[in-house]
């Protein structure tokens, strides 16, 4: 009954944690060149560092029932840490490759090297940090909680003889990738050898609910989480509506309505009146970018978070370094959008405390609006 409960709760929250994506294929040892000889200014720096690693591939797969942000996932190995593009969603049951891509030189596209790529280029992603050793390398792929802890969700190593598969001239042979075998995820959850095939598998990972894959973190980790893009539409209690017209002339549908609710002390709704949706952003004016509004956030600090009554359900806020100064009002939310607690801190005030002693156990909103209108927020839950 309590993990339902939880679980209902959690559903609200848009971030993604644990381990939804796996790694299901790592090529790490191709037949070209991967000598580096730097001679400036001449074709032979070109073409050695064209040549550099090419075609080495991690694959990863969206096993999960919703899509995923790659914000703030990364892969290391040995060398160097590679965080995926903020920006790039990985949908429900889809691949993508993180490739190798020489700096500063002009590579062969990697869709010339595996035909299963081709006409996918937006599910290949190129990076130079990380550089995987033929003969004894560690592969990890993790997420990092709010940006600041992160977390190993998944590895794969290897430690081989030394032994060369390199095959001279190698980029006048089209197809010599499909001649050295890659790592693949097998159903056992072991890796196996096979003929590279990136962007397909034999092999796919059953999809699981989000929910059962992250229920664990969200439990163990809660205080690092926050509410993200739901964090208007859960204050102000909106449904969104789509109503058909009922009307001969002009046809059509109401798909841009919404509901907002009221309800009273003990939650029990009183009345529903028309409202608009919002866009699903929590970011509501212009001022701050959104690398600045991620340290604002991460300079706020909710302790303890859980809440319970072995500290008399008192809540500490604190902000200080990007935050100073920047927050114009903060507002406490329970979770039915009623209001809990405000407060307007003026310049050099860095702290707030206040009690959920008298509120129900559940999830509370803190919203905090900064002084250019943009809106960042905060979690907390009482025991």
């Amino acid at each position: 009954m309590v993990k339902n409960y939880f679980l209902n709760l959690f559903l609200l929250f848009s971030i993604s944690l644990s381990s939804q994506i796996k790694i299901t294929e790592i090529y790490h040892d191709t037949p070209y060149n991967e000598r580096m000889t730097l001679f400036n200014g001449t074709t032979q720096q070109e073409e050695n560092a064209r040549r550099h690693h090419w075609g080495e591939f991690i694959e990863i797969y969206n096993y999960s029932d919703k899509d995923i942000r790659l914000e703030n996932w990364y892969i290391r190995d040995l060398f160097g840490v590679f965080w995926l593009p903020q920006d790039k969603i990985i949908k429900s049951g889809e691949f993508m490759v993180v490739v190798y891509s020489a700096p500063t030189v002009n590579t062969t596209p990697f869709t010339e090297l595996f035909s299963t790529t081709q006409g996918k280029d937006n599910q290949i992603i190129k990076q130079n940090a990380i550089l995987m050793d033929n003969y004894k390398e560690s592969v990890y792929l993790g997420y990092a909680l709010g940006g600041q802890v992160p977390l190993d969700k998944g590895s794969y190593g290897w430690v081989l003889p030394k032994s060369s598969n390199r095959v001279k001239a190698a980029y006048t042979q089209p197809g010599i990738c499909y001649t050295v075998k890659s790592y693949q995820l097998t159903s056992n959850g072991y890796y196996s050898l096979a003929y590279p095939n990136p962007l397909d598998a034999v092999y796919k990972p059953p999809i699981e609910h989000f929910e059962d894959i992250v229920f664990n973190d969200y439990i163990k980790y809660y205080s690092y989480l926050d509410w993200s893009d739901n964090v208007l539409n859960l204050i102000n209690n909106i449904c969104s509506i789509s109503i058909e017209k009922i009307q001969q002339i002009p046809n059509g549908t109401y798909n841009s309505g919404g509901k907002c609710f009221n309800y009273d002390t003990p939650g029990s709704n009183t009345d529903a009146y028309d409202c608009a949706v919002s866009n699903g952003s929590n970011n509501q004016g212009t001022g701050h970018t959104y690398d600045e509004l991620l340290n604002i956030k991460n300079s706020i600090k909710v302790y303890p978070n859980p809440v319970s009554a072995g500290n008399q359900y008192t809540v500490n806020i604190t902000w200080d370094g990007p935050a100073l100064n920047q927050i114009y009002d903060l507002q406490v939310y329970n979770g039915n959008g009623g209001y809990v607690f405000g407060y307007q801190p003026t310049n050099g005030i860095n702290y707030t405390t206040f009690s959920l002693q008298n509120q129900l156990p559940g999830i509370f909103i803190v919203n905090f609006t900064l002084n250019t209108g943009q809106v960042v927020s905060k979690n907390i839950l009482k025991w």
